[in-house]
This record gives structure tokens, sequence and C-alpha cells, in this order.
């Protein structure tokens, strides 16, 4: 393996520890507490989560392209990174409005919810896409694992 790589795939194993349980624990927590308290420190720490979403996304393209075999799965394989950047804007623009305007939170809360109603639908596709061109790519969680058909696949 060559050593960008491995320092990405390092670097994604290090993010998903640290953005693991103990984030989500802390971050439901002090979500319960800044609704009772001060509802307003929501967006600052609704920007972090989607800015965490958005980079977990990124790594996760990051990862997976190396094993991309056809010009056609590396576009699906953007795509998915697009899609995952756009529920992490939307996530945070749906706080905003919250505050400022109760008809524009519902009309946005409406919209984010029919994109997360269709994100099944559209990994379903994404995922016939990649099947079409390359029969077996490992899922992010295999290459993170580090299991031994992940590796020898990547280097046949």
């Amino acid at each position: 393996m060559n050593r960008p790589f491995e320092l990405t795939v390092t670097h994604a194993k290090q993010f998903e520890r640290f953005f693991g349980w103990p984030v989500l624990v802390i971050f439901l927590i002090s979500f319960i507490v800044m609704l009772r308290t001060q509802a307003m420190w929501v967006i600052p720490v609704m920007l972090v989560v989607s800015m965490g979403l958005a980079y977990k996304g990124y790594m996760e393209y990051r990862v997976i392209r190396h094993f991309a075999e056809h010009q056609a799965v590396a576009r699906v394989l953007r795509y998915r990174l697009i899609d995952c950047w756009i529920d992490a804007v939307s996530l945070f623009a749906l706080f905003i409005p919250m505050y400022v305007n109760e008809d524009a939170f519902i009309l946005i809360g409406g919209i984010v919810a029919l994109w997360g109603l269709t994100k099944s639908y559209r990994e379903k596709k994404w995922k016939e896409r990649i099947h079409a061109h390359q029969s077996r790519l490992p899922t992010y969680e295999e290459v993170l694992e580090g299991g031994e058909y992940v590796w020898n696949h990547h280097q046949q």
C-alpha cells in the first residue's frame, strides 16, 4: 500500500473513534440542556455537528475512491459525497429559521424530511450503479476494520 492511503485510513479511524459514542452522548445531553436553558446555542452546535458529518462523508470518499476501478464508480462516489454535504447543510439550515420564522422552519423541515425519506432509495440506486461497473466494492467499514479480503482486493 502507498503511504498517503495508509495515512488517510489511519486518520479516518481516529475520526471515527473521536466522533463515535462519546461525542454522541455528550451532544445529546448538551442538546437537551441547551433547549431548556438557552436555545440559541443550538445553532453553533448544529454547525459543528454538520461540519463533522460533511467531514465524515469526505473521509469516506477519500478512502473508498482508491478501490474504484471504473470512472463511473468514482462518479457515483462523488455523487454520494455531494449528497452527504447536502444532508449536513440541510441539518444546519433547519435550525436557523426555528428562531426567526416558524413558517420557514416548517417549510425547511418538510424539505429536510422529504430528503431524509428518499435517502434509502438514493442509496439503493447508487449501489445498483456501482455494482453494474464493479461487482465488489468494499464498504467504508470493511476498509477501516482492515479485513484481509479488502487489502488483497486493493493489491490485485
